[in-house]
C-alpha cells in the first residue's frame, strides 16, 4: 500500500485548469536545491507555526502546504509527536501555551513552553471545551487556533406570539469523527416549559455553515456537575441530569445519535441518584474515565487514594473501578488525566509562590514511582491558574 508521502506526490500532479502543475516542472525549479519529495518529509515534522511563515514564502510552497494530501500526511505526523497544551486567563484574555509531550518519562527534567500568537476577541467567556484533534472551541463560539467563529444558533420560540424567547442554548460541545474525518459541534437547546427540548448540529467545514436539528429521545438537561467534555474515538461525552438521576450522554458524531449511560453508583453521593462534588472526564486508554472530585476544601485529598473509574460496556452501563495509593509527595496534587502512554498526569495548581516554576508530574501505574517536569514560561504571570490537557495534535485543516 502506498504511504502518505507517496500518494502525495502523485497527486502534484493532479492540480485545477488554473493551476495545472506537473511534478516534472516542479523538480526542474528545484534541480539545484531541495527536492520536492524530500521538501515534503520535511515540511511534514515541522510544527503548525513553522508551516504558517513557509507559506509566505513562495507560491510553489504555498500550494504545496495548502494541499489536503499534505494537511493529512501533517495530521497523521503530528499524532505520533502529541504536545502539552496550557490555558491562562490573563487580563481578560486567554492564552495559549504548548511544549512537546514527555513519552514514558523516566527522570526530572525541565522544559520552556512557548505561546501560541492568535487573534480572537480580548472578552473570553468562563469556561472553554477540550481541545479536539487540533481545534479548541470556546463558549460564544470562537473555534480558537483556527480563529473561525461559528454562525448563530437560533432558539425558536414556542410562543410565536411571545416577544420572550422559551428557549435557551444550553451547552455547546466540539466533536471528531476520525473515519468522515469530519469536525461537529453539538448545541443543546433547553426549553423553559415542558416542550420537548431540541438540538441542533453544524459541521465544522469549508464553505457556508448551517446548523440542522437532530432527533432527541432522551429527557435530560444540562448540568454544572461535570468537568468539561471529552471526545474519544468519534464519540462525544459530557454529563447530564434527568428529573430521577446523573447520567453521561453519548454523541455519535458520525451518525449523529444521541445516547446515554448510567453512572455506577458508588459513584453516587446519596441514596436519590445525584452525585454529590463534581466528575471529571477524561481518556482511559481510548476508554471514558471518571474521576470524582473531593467536594470541598479539606485535608482528607492528601490522604485518600485516587479513584478512577472506566467505561467498559456502554450498552449495559458497566463501569470498573480503579484504585491507586499515589506517592505522599503528590497526593492532593491536581488531576490532569492519563496520557496515552499510559501515566497518570497531576499538576500545580498554579505557579508556587517561592520557585515560581510550574510543575508536572507522571506517575507510572506499573513502576508506583513518578517524574516531576518544571515548565518554564509562565514566570511573568503569578497566582494564575493553568489549565493543562494532554495529547494535543496539532492541525491544519481550516488553515
Amino acid at each position: 500500500m502506498k504511504n502518505l508521502e507517496q500518494q502525495f506526490s502523485e497527486n502534484l500532479l493532479v492540480t485545477s485548469r488554473h493551476e495545472t502543475q506537473s511534478l516534472s516542472s516542479v523538480r526542474e525549479y528545484y534541480s539545484d536545491s531541495i527536492p520536492v519529495d524530500l521538501l515534503i518529509d520535511i515540511f511534514s515534522r515541522l510544527p503548525r507555526k513553522s508551516i504558517d511563515r513557509f507559506r509566505c514564502v513562495s507560491k510553489l510552497w504555498k500550494y504545496i502546504l495548502r494541499r489536503p494530501d499534505f494537511t493529512e500526511l501533517f495530521l497523521t505526523k503530528s499524532s505520533t509527536r502529541p504536545r502539552l497544551l496550557f490555558t491562562l486567563k490573563v487580563d481578560g484574555k486567554l492564552l495559549f501555551y504548548s511544549l512537546p509531550q514527555p513519552q514514558n518519562p523516566n527522570k526530572n527534567s525541565t522544559l520552556v513552553a512557548t505561546r501560541y500568537h492568535t487573534s480572537f476577541p480580548e472578552y473570553i467567556p468562563s469556561g472553554n471545551c477540550t481541545p479536539v484533534c487540533g481545534l479548541v472551541l470556546l463558549e460564544g463560539g470562537y473555534v480558537l487556533l483556527k480563529d473561525k467563529t461559528l454562525p448563530q444558533v437560533k432558539a425558536k420560540s414556542n410562543y410565536p406570539n411571545t416577544a420572550e424567547p422559551r428557549a435557551t442554548i444550553g451547552g455547546v460541545y466540539l466533536g471528531y469523527d476520525p473515519i468522515s474525518r469530519q469536525f461537529k459541534v453539538l448545541c443543546m437547546t433547553t426549553s423553559v416549559d415542558e416542550r420537548p427540548n431540541t438540538h441542533q448540529v453544524l459541521t465544522l467545514e469549508s464553505g457556508k455553515r448551517l446548523w440542522r436539528r437532530i432527533e432527541r429521545k432522551i429527557p435530560f438537561v444540562e448540568t454544572d456537575r461535570t468537568d468539561g467534555d471529552i471526545c474519544i474515538n468519534g464519540v462525544l461525552y459530557f454529563g447530564s441530569e434527568t428529573r430521577t438521576s446523573f447520567v453521561v450522554v453519548c454523541f455519535d458524531v458520525r451518525t449523529e445519535k444521541l445516547g446515554s449511560i448510567n453512572i455506577d453508583k458508588d459513584m453516587l453521593g446519596n441514596k436519590k441518584g445525584y452525585v454529590c462534588g463534581e466528575l471529571a472526564l477524561f481518556n482511559y486508554k481510548g476508554k471514558l474515565g471518571i474521576r470524582k472530585k473531593i467536594e470541598g476544601w479539606h485535608w482528607n485529598r492528601y490522604r485518600d487514594p485516587l479513584v478512577l473509574w472506566v467505561l467498559e460496556d456502554a450498552g449495559n452501563h458497566k463501569w470498573s473501578k480503579h484504585t491507586y495509593e499515589l506517592p505522599s509527595l503528590i497526593r492532593g496534587k491536581w488531576f490532569v488525566g492519563m496520557a496515552a502512554t499510559g501515566e497518570i498526569v497531576l499538576s500545580s495548581y498554579k505557579n508556587d509562590d517561592r520557585s515560581n516554576l510550574f510543575c508536572v508530574y507522571f506517575y507510572n501505574i506499573v513502576r508506583k514511582d513518578f517524574t516531576t517536569v518544571s515548565i518554564q514560561g509562565f514566570e511573568e504571570f503569578k497566582h494564575v491558574w493553568i489549565d493543562i490537557f494532554l495529547d494535543y495534535v496539532e492541525n491544519l485543516k481550516f488553515m
